[in-house]
């Protein structure tokens, strides 16, 4: 997963699929991502994206997960961004000054809608050591 922080004139925060199915590209305005926020972002999604693959073109959409990005002020040192990944949702909390609330405004609801059109899959999956978990 890459996150690239986009300088000039202002794009609303988007997400690419990457045409080789490797992954995606967040792309984030420089207003709405700091640049102590890449890196970080990035790594997050990346380890994140382990554990969800694109569901088959022939498979049904799956159900609709509610995934939301909240921002908190002045966290723990040792916090900047983590993940909840409930079995109903998915939280992103990210410490305020890496990311605008508009950027998470728009991420909550880009994620939302793309949701239907990925699985949960089990450690290993982008392996080849297992099956989705559907």
């Amino acid at each position: 997963m890459h996150v690239e922080r986009v300088q000039g004139d202002y794009i609303e925060p988007e997400i690419v699929d990457l045409e080789d199915g490797s992954g995606c590209v967040f792309r984030l305005h420089e207003s709405d991502i700091s640049e102590d926020g890449v890196k970080p972002l990035a790594s997050l999604l990346t380890e994140q994206a382990r554990r969800w693959a694109p569901r088959p073109a022939s498979a049904p959409r799956g159900p609709v997960i509610p995934v939301r990005w909240e921002r908190i002020p002045n966290p723990p040192d040792r916090f900047r961004i983590v993940v909840e990944d409930g079995p109903e949702y998915i939280t992103y909390t990210v410490a305020s000054p890496l990311l605008s609330q508009r950027a998470a405004d728009y991420l909550s609801r880009l994620d939302t809608e793309r949701s239907p059109h990925w699985q949960r899959v089990p450690l290993g999956y982008h392996n080849g050591d297992t099956e989705p978990s559907s």
